[in-house]
């Protein structure tokens, strides 16, 4: 079992790619709408999943997802869900509405708290 597997849901794919190429110490993994609905990859393997919400069409599968009870991170690029997500269980918020330096910064710190990594690349300032 790998203790940095990580299913990425990105419907658009940028986000999944950007995570690989800046932290080549997890094992990503790309989800997609099939696992979601049937539970395909949805196993005790994962340590995380990054839930890219785009819309509020986005809303059904987040909801899936968190019902598997895998820790969920939620990536937000959608303004009108800004601090929507705070009361739910099992669900953290990563607001991706700043600038792309930003929300990596804030990625990095939440991958080496989760994952206990060692910072190779210091925090871009």
């Amino acid at each position: 079992m790998d203790a940095n597997r990580v299913m990425v849901y990105d419907k658009f794919h940028y986000f999944s790619r950007f995570l690989k190429y800046e932290f080549k110490d997890i094992n990503f993994v790309a989800g997609h709408k099939a696992d979601i609905l049937y539970g395909h990859e949805m196993t005790d393997d994962l340590s995380l999943v990054v839930f890219v919400f785009y819309s509020e069409n986005d809303l059904i599968d987040l909801l899936r997802i968190n019902s598997y009870g895998i820790p969920v991170l939620v990536c937000n690029h959608c303004p009108q869900f800004l601090n929507k997500f705070k009361n739910i269980q099992n669900i953290e918020v990563l607001e991706c509405l700043d600038t792309k330096r930003g929300f990596r910064n804030d990625l990095r710190l939440h991958f080496e708290e989760k994952f206990n990594l060692v910072d190779e690349q210091s925090v871009c300032k």
